[in-house]
């Protein structure tokens, strides 16, 4: 999944959370250096675990911190705990 793709599935996914327009474009781009670091680094799955991350986590008005959600993305592209850096292969 490309991440501006990443996006578009965040806004559909929070948007049927909440009952008003509390969720615009530009919150969904406050995540695009993590989407951009998920597709240079991850694979489409990991992408979608992360846009299923961030719609969970919205409940009540509450935003992700990017830096939070970035630190899970990496937990995510990990292997054995260490950073995957050989393109998964161990």
């Amino acid at each position: 999944m490309r991440s501006d793709t990443a996006v578009r599935q965040l806004e559909y996914a929070v948007a049927s959370k909440l009952e008003d327009d509390a969720w615009g474009h530009w919150e969904s781009t406050v995540y695009g250096e993590v989407f951009d670091h998920v597709e240079a680094n991850g694979t489409s799955a990991d992408m979608a675990a992360i846009v299923g991350h961030i719609s969970e986590s919205v409940r009540d008005g509450h935003r992700p911190d990017p830096a939070d959600v970035k630190a899970h993305a990496d937990t995510l592209m990990t292997a054995g705990g260490k950073p995957l850096t050989d393109g998964g292969e161990q």
